[in-house]
């Protein structure tokens, strides 16, 4: 039987503490000695990678490096990551549906979270020797590929999946995006007009400025198909193998079930310059489309598609300019946060999204 492991700060994990996570997956090993860095930006945690040394004979299942995630030190994204749900979310999906949603992800050794703080530590199989993209480099065409046939077998696990509709852990968004209020988004786009002057142009500006005007509208409710989706999917927390293996997601704080077509349009704004966006856009869409279609998915025409993806145009716009309130400010931050404001923002006008909006 597992016991429960305590929930502790990076620094306080110690080779007791890392013997007994390995002891709880069947693993006969002792760590003598452990030591760690940091790993990412760390915006709304806290991430580390550790390196166990053994006492005795390493048995072969023993790690020798594994990732830790915990609550950030941050008050700020902190507050953000226990009251908006964040971090329950990451914990429970490797809790509950890691096991059977077809996508690639790391093995998991410590998925453990306070239910009346919600603070958490996660221990997770380090994915090295792959590489972490990069939201400002964006993504090959082969990478594209590859990370959108993980959305595909991803969404088609929990295609229409009401079982998590009852699922008192899982988010079901009242609306068509979770997490991002009007007030909050109304709230944000004014502090990124004070503080970020200079940064996006004014065909992207009016863009913000119509979206945050119709939010409430563009946020209402939408009916099935709905799916389980990733909902921060994006190079940065995709590993990319040199080997050859699929791409392996990471970051399920903001993981949830809501309509379809998130996870793809919320990508692709972001994965590609412009034109070469322009160029790709709907190869790539029909890619994921045929694929979803082989894994069993029914009633569902490159149409629909179409027109969901027009909609989740937006979404990258709701999630970075409230991020300007809501998660640690660092200067890579600030790049890639209006990195994906331009670049929803042109994905809009490009598919005429913005005639989906009343005002």
């Amino acid at each position: 039987m597992t016991q429960a492991m305590a929930i502790v700060t990076p620094d306080a994990i110690t080779p007791e503490w890392l013997t007994s996570a390995l002891h709880n997956r069947g693993i006969d090993a002792r760590v003598a000695r452990v030591e760690s860095e940091g790993v990412g930006t760390g915006q709304l945690g806290e991430t580390r990678r550790f390196f166990l040394h053994y006492a005795g004979v390493t048995p072969p299942d023993a790690p020798t490096t594994v990732v830790g995630k915990f609550s950030s030190p941050n008050e700020v994204a902190r507050k953000s990551g226990r009251e908006m749900g964040f971090y329950k979310s990451e914990v429970m999906f490797y809790r509950e549906l890691a096991h059977r949603a077809g996508i690639r992800t790391p093995a998991v050794y410590v998925a453990e979270l306070d239910p009346v703080t919600n603070d958490f530590v996660l221990l997770l199989e380090d994915l090295a020797p792959a590489k972490q993209g990069d939201q400002m480099r964006g993504c090959t065409l082969e990478e594209a590929r590859a990370a959108l046939s993980e959305a595909a077998r991803l969404h088609a696990a929990f295609w229409n999946d009401k079982s998590l509709l009852t699922a008192d852990w899982c988010y079901v968004p009242p609306g068509a995006q979770g997490f991002y209020t009007t007030e909050l988004i109304e709230q944000s786009w004014d502090h990124v007009k004070k503080n970020y002057q200079g940064w996006l142009s004014p065909e992207v500006t009016d863009v913000c400025a119509k979206y945050v005007r119709n939010h409430a509208y563009w946020n209402r409710p939408r009916d099935f198909p709905k799916c389980f989706s990733h909902n921060d999917f994006r190079p940065d927390n995709m590993m990319f193998s040199p080997t050859g293996e699929r791409v392996a997601v990471v970051d399920w704080q903001t993981s949830n079930f809501l309509g379809t077509g998130m996870d793809v349009a919320y990508f692709l704004g972001g994965a590609f310059p412009r034109e070469v966006r322009q160029q790709h856009e709907s190869a790539l869409l029909r890619g994921y489309h045929e694929e979803l279609l082989g894994l069993g998915v029914r009633d569902y025409s490159f149409d629909h598609l179409m027109n969901d993806y027009r909609h989740y145009s937006f979404a990258a716009i709701a999630v970075a300019i409230a991020a300007t309130l809501i998660v640690k400010r660092t200067e890579r931050g600030d790049q890639m946060l209006m990195h994906m404001t331009i670049g929803a923002a042109l994905q809009a006008l490009d598919t005429n999204a913005l005639d989906l909006l009343p005002d």
